[in-house]
């Protein structure tokens, strides 16, 4: 949303004398020297390559407005404009040849700021950013500002590096900025070929349809369809297409020659019966490497409406299965030695760590992930997880140093962004970051929004999206996308978070006796989940049950002996501060420290 406003802004941009622009600056390095050696022949190859360069920024919609001895300022309108235009200029003098002995390297920075008009010249403190920022650009590479990074964010191909918060000089804050295209981006690399070779891949064969009515086929058939299509949406899988799968239908199904035919290492097969108004689905996940059966499960359903049976039917396999897929692989992946691990593995490693609060099972979790990013710097997911430990730790109260922690998270999730806007677990996981930490709201509904349009299957969207709706007050928004989010996902060995985020709803809702059912729910699986233990305590407090809110209050302060039950609550996501002041009140009431 916050972007809808800027691009809005940059669309209509005249105020008078002042402008909201796009400034890309470009300066030769080391210019003085190549001059004080050779004069002439340094301006020549200046002229050389303005003559190489001027076209392309013009065609990027770029306007020269000052040409100074060694450099360029340009304005655009569109900062993904700017910012192709830039790495083509940069590809351009990179591939150009030497002007005799000399050869001219470029620094670009880019800025997105309000400037003051002066017939066709731009003033002001976006020009001083950006020109004191490209003392910090990569040689042949591109610096961005994050304000520009915002708006590029998934739409550039290129490596992008995070380099923090520079000090720009006679500038009195710092500005953030990234790294974009600097050197050049190899097809692929061996982390990124691994992470493909190795991701889980599934195929969905033909299921086999037993009612004798060959004319109603195309049910069984479109329920694959719906169960592909699903499927395909999950990043962290490899499903086989159906055309790929059509030439087994009508034969029996040897998961070890599948394997050997499509290299994949899981098969979900079954069957279809239609009896009188009723209608049967059996199906079956089975390991191909070994050959052994993983899951198997009968669902039923009317054949009223056999469109709507299809679409009901495949949600309930998807749902189903991919919680199995995903234990698989864990299993397959903690039989392994760790040094012979992949990003992809990694990451389930420290997943399975997430949420363990004992033993320092948590602490874990994040060098998990930074192995991950460090095997595949292009791994979202990954940088989306390792936000997203920051966030549990300050959440946890296991946080040494909460200020240090917001940054890192800050920092991880722009990054994640940056590497693909279109993967639904780092889009959620970040929208969460926002509201959670910043309590940036619309963007978070944006990230959300994105994530759903992704795969509306989604069910870590779904959940996390519920959270920023209570935060907001919007209750029974959050408590629809929650119960979706649980519908989706019912069998996650994370299930406990999907309580905790109902509880969560129905008290911002105000109705606290289903708040403590469900958060009971959560607590028996994760009795160390501080998040749900606080909203356990609090609805129990509301709805009159003093003494088991203590016991769950003293339980709290074994995981967190320092919890403030004023501090946090004021501090709290929580966007009406009444709610804020509630909560705190009813954590008090459950005996715990003002």
């Amino acid at each position: 949303m916050a972007r809808r406003h800027v691009a809005a802004a940059l669309a209509d941009n005249d105020y008078g004398n002042r402008r909201l622009v796009v400034v890309a600056a470009f300066d030769v390095v080391g210019f003085s020297t190549v001059v004080e050696a050779n004069e002439d022949a340094a301006l020549a190859a200046w002229r050389l390559l303005r003559r190489e360069i001027d076209p392309l920024i013009a065609r990027g919609g770029g306007r020269i407005f000052k040409s100074l001895g060694d450099g360029l300022l340009v304005e655009f309108t569109s900062p993904v404009e700017a910012t192709r235009s830039a790495l083509e200029v940069q590809a351009a003098v990179a591939a150009m040849a030497p002007a005799g002995d000399i050869r001219l390297e470029l620094r670009c920075a880019i800025h997105m700021g309000d400037v003051i008009v002066e017939g066709s010249d731009l003033l002001g403190d976006g020009i001083n950013i950006v020109s004191r920022l490209q003392d910090h650009a990569p040689v042949g590479g591109v610096l961005v500002s994050a304000a520009v990074m915002d708006l590029i964010s998934g739409r550039i191909d290129a490596p992008i590096k995070d380099m923090g918060s520079l000090k720009l000089k006679n500038i009195s804050r710092p500005v953030h900025a990234y790294g974009v295209g600097a050197g050049k981006r190899p097809k692929s690399t061996p982390a990124i070929d691994s992470f493909q070779r190795r991701r889980p891949s599934i195929a969905v064969l033909p299921f086999t349809d037993q009612s004798g009515e060959t004319a109603n086929s195309y049910f069984s058939d479109g329920l694959v369809e719906d169960i592909i299509s699903a499927l395909s949406c999950l990043p962290e899988l490899i499903v086989i297409s159906r055309t790929s799968v059509l030439r087994y239908r009508g034969t029996a199904h040897d998961p070890r020659q599948v394997h050997r035919d499509l290299g994949v290492r899981y098969m979900l097969s079954g069957s279809v019966r239609r009896a009188g108004t009723k209608v049967r689905l059996s199906a079956e996940l089975a390991d191909c490497e070994n050959g052994a059966t993983i899951w198997s499960d009968r669902f039923a359903g009317e054949a009223a409406d056999l469109f709507d049976l299809q679409d009901e039917l495949s949600a309930k396999v998807v749902a189903t299965i991919t919680p199995q897929v995903q234990e698989a692989e864990l299993r397959r992946v903690l039989r392994k030695r760790p040094e012979s691990l992949d990003a992809y593995e990694y990451v389930l490693r420290g997943l399975d760590l997430f949420y363990r609060f004992e033993d320092d099972k948590f602490a874990q979790a994040l060098p998990m992930f930074e192995k991950a990013m460090a095997l595949d710097p292009s791994y979202a997911t990954a940088h989306a997880l390792a936000a997203g430990w920051y966030s549990v730790r300050i959440n946890q109260g296991l946080s040494p140093d909460p200020v240090a922690d917001n940054k890192e998270a800050e920092r991880l999730s722009r990054l994640a962004l940056t590497l693909d806007r279109f993967d639904p677990h780092a889009l959620s996981i970040c929208g969460h970051v926002r509201a959670f930490l910043f309590r940036d709201y619309d963007q978070a509904i944006e990230l959300f929004d994105r994530a759903l349009a992704a795969n509306p299957s989604s069910a870590i969207a779904w959940l996390r999206s519920s959270a920023t709706f209570s935060y907001i007050g919007e209750t029974r928004e959050a408590r629809r996308r929650a119960e979706i989010g649980l519908r989706l996902s019912p069998y996650d060995a994370h299930v406990f978070y999907s309580y905790s985020i109902i509880a969560l709803a129905c008290y911002a809702a105000g109705d606290y006796a289903d708040a403590a059912q469900w958060a009971r729910r959560s607590a028996a699986l994760n009795p160390r989940f501080t998040a749900n233990l606080r909203f356990l305590a609090a609805s129990l407090a509301a709805n009159g049950q003093i003494d088991e809110a203590m016991q769950v209050g003293r339980d709290l302060l074994r995981v967190d002996p320092k919890f403030s039950a004023s501090r946090f609550a004021q501090a709290y996501a929580f966007r009406d501060p009444a709610k804020r002041q509630l909560f705190a009140d009813h954590l008090i009431l459950a005996g715990l420290p003002k």
